[in-house]
């Protein structure tokens, strides 16, 4: 479809910029004042959850097709929603935006790195019939990915009342964009989307109780305070599914599966989400 593959770009590149716009430098120092939290929600979001999703595709009961996508989906970093859940929930919303500002920062490294080089080891990349170049895939990344969020940074920094005055309606298109977009993947994939909700339900439920279970685990282990630990769990379980969209079409092209997977994965886990958060809540409240 023309959209994904000329406009989704652009989409994404407003999507990241509007992250951008959230961050100030100062706000990088706030966080690395005390930065262990910072640290461990970085690498829990960006090494070990990949590392989930490269071993669970690897032994789970599906196509090849299915494996990539699930590949793609817990590769990419979280997203501009993640932040406003951070809020509700009442969580740490500096670590949450310097988060997901850092990790959406490095995609362009971590994506091709795990698509091009770490799963095609383990052999998760047989299905794409493609040659895939991780110095292209990392370009590209770091044109539509890392370029708007340091411009979004720059501009909120030099220019705050502005960033201020703007910034409400941007987050509130951004977030549009990013549900259309999700919406248009699936429905440029729907025949194959059905079939793979289908098949992938209950794989789909495991694999996100998997995340949620390690993630509170890890929380818990390492004595992370309430606000920083709702945190971490947040940006660990929200992905960018709009980013596995796009890098996804750029990549695979459509109508193979892939971004129907991507697409699924990112409407479901807001669902799973909710449940988490109001199971945890009614836990705390008896406790």
């Amino acid at each position: 479809m023309e959209f994904l593959n000329k406009i989704a770009p652009l989409i994404l590149f407003y999507i990241m910029f509007s992250l951008g716009l959230h961050c100030k430098f100062s706000d990088f120092k706030k966080v690395l004042v005390n930065p262990k939290n910072l640290i461990i929600g970085l690498l829990s979001q960006t090494v070990v959850l990949p590392i989930i999703g490269l071993v669970f595709a690897y032994f789970a009961p599906i196509s090849l097709n299915y494996k990539v996508g699930i590949i793609l989906i817990t590769c990419v970093p979280s997203t501009v929603t993640s932040n406003y859940l951070t809020k509700i929930i009442n969580g740490n919303i500096s670590l949450s935006i310097t988060m997901t500002a850092i990790s959406s920062l490095i995609s362009f490294i971590t994506i091709p790195l795990i698509i091009t080089k770490i799963a095609p080891i383990i052999g998760l990349m047989n299905a794409v019939k493609i040659d895939l170049n991780f110095l292209k895939l990392s370009f590209v990344l770091f044109v539509i990915s890392t370029v708007p969020i340091v411009l979004g940074i720059l501009t909120n920094t030099k220019f705050n009342n502005f960033s201020q005055s703007v910034s409400p309606l941007i987050n509130k298109s951004a977030i549009l964009l990013f549900i259309i977009t999700i919406l248009v993947a699936w429905y440029s994939d729907f025949e194959m989307s059905l079939i793979a909700y289908k098949e992938m339900f209950l794989v789909l439920i495991v694999l996100m109780l998997l995340v949620l279970i390690y993630v509170n685990i890890l929380v818990k282990a390492l004595k992370i305070n309430v606000r920083d630990s709702k945190t971490i769990i947040t940006e660990t379980f929200i992905q960018n599914g709009a980013m596995g969209i796009i890098v996804g079409s750029s990549i695979f092209g459509i109508g193979n599966g892939y971004l129907g997977m991507a697409a699924i994965y990112g409407l479901f886990q807001y669902k799973a989400f909710l449940i988490w958060y109001l199971i945890d809540k009614r836990i705390n409240r008896v406790v």
